[in-house]
């Protein structure tokens, strides 16, 4: 089985090729721009056609190399795919640049990569540790991006290496996971991740933003772009943590499953003072860290239909809505009583073994995951 994983690479650059990257960049972003008004007068998303309509102006006009005129006319294309729901029209900046195996090398033996600018190829030293170089090592990458932090000043070059894994057996242990926004997940194994600082956390930004854009000076300004992306990567690390410590409650053959939440923000109406913690829940990402850990370590993820699992009783299979009273389950035909995220994970488990037994294949991944259905995870 394939994992593709992504390693992030700080690049040593001078202020001479430090200019020289920004250029690329900025002229990478504008080309974006103009293949997007192309795109939007001639009502295509297709890529083939993009490149017949723009791709000589866009080459002239711009003096970028083919390979990037051809990587910019598929990243328009893609994007306009995935936004085509929203009625703004989405503007391109600077801040990165997708490369491919004719814009991009990497040399394992100097720890350095070439990378086409408007000013040729430049060769520039990787920044970094013993992790990343046991990931990069005996690999010969084939696609990367080109990346710019505005905040920090500095590059980056995120590389894509496939690795090949073993695919886990059959016979290992079953653990369900519930994710959640008061505790963001529970295991049928015994472990739970409280959502309590995770809400403070987010609160605390909404109210910040709120009064810094109500106050509407410049320093104010100055403020909310120092804090842009600031919760978000705090989140992004609080998932690591716990997909980590999830992935390593396991051992290599051990099936994870959890539920399929899809679309599940168009599904559940929540109140006004829960609407904030149910747009900014982070279970894709969280689902996503899951599974590529758990690949690494030859573990499965699959996962299952979410219907009634907050709901049954794990010990009688009685459903119903009045089972469940906040954090507290309690059973109104047989009279179990457990804490709700530990009995939904452990109906999560129960539905992949009736699942495994019916013969029929579980829901299929959620939106950008790499796991596998049930069916074919299973073998």
């Amino acid at each position: 089985m394939k994992l593709v994983k992504t390693v992030k690479c700080k690049l040593q650059v001078n202020i001479e090729q430090a200019a020289v990257l920004l250029e690329t960049l900025q002229r990478f972003a504008d080309a974006c721009n103009d293949i997007l008004c192309v795109s939007q007068e001639n009502h295509t998303t297709n890529k083939v056609k993009l490149q017949h309509l723009c791709y000589r102006n866009i080459k002239e006009k711009y003096g970028l190399q083919a390979n990037l005129v051809i990587r910019a006319i598929a990243r328009v294309a893609e994007a306009t795919k995935k936004k085509r729901k929203q009625s703004k029209p989405r503007k391109f900046k600077p801040t990165s640049m997708s490369l491919d195996q004719r814009t991009f090398s990497f040399n394992e033996k100097r720890w350095e990569v070439s990378i086409s600018t408007v000013a040729g190829r430049l060769k520039l030293p990787l920044a970094i540790g013993n992790f990343q170089r046991g990931l990069l090592a005996g690999q010969k990458p084939t696609s990367a991006t080109l990346c710019y932090n505005r905040r920090t000043k500095e590059f980056y070059i995120n590389i894509v290496v496939n690795r090949e894994v073993p695919f886990p057996p059959k016979g290992g242990n079953v653990i369900g996971v519930d994710r959640g926004i008061y505790n963001l997940a529970t295991t049928s194994n015994g472990l739970k991740f409280s959502g309590r600082q995770a809400i403070h956390v987010r609160r605390h930004y909404a109210r910040l933003r709120q009064v810094l854009q109500t106050k509407g000076t410049d320093g104010a300004q100055k403020l909310l772009k120092r804090l842009s992306g600031k919760e978000h990567r705090w989140m992004t690390d609080l998932n690591h943590k716990i997909s980590k410590a999830i992935v390593n409650s396991c051992k290599p053959g051990d099936v994870i499953v959890m539920e399929d939440l899809r679309y599940i923000r168009e599904r559940i109406r929540a109140i006004k003072g829960q609407r904030l913690f149910q747009h900014s829940w982070a279970f894709g990402q969280l689902g996503r860290f899951i599974e590529y850990k758990a690949a690494e370590r030859g573990i499965a993820v699959v996962y299952v239909d979410p219907r009634h699992t907050s709901q049954r009783c794990p010990k009688c299979s009685n459903t119903a809505r009045d089972n469940r009273h906040g954090h507290l389950f309690r059973c109104t035909s047989c009279g179990f009583v457990g804490h709700a995220d530990i009995v939904a994970a452990t109906n999560i488990r129960q539905v992949y073994f009736e699942a495994l037994a019916d013969g029929s294949p579980s829901v299929g991944p959620e939106a950008g995951s790499t796991c596998k259905p049930l069916a074919l995870a299973m073998g």
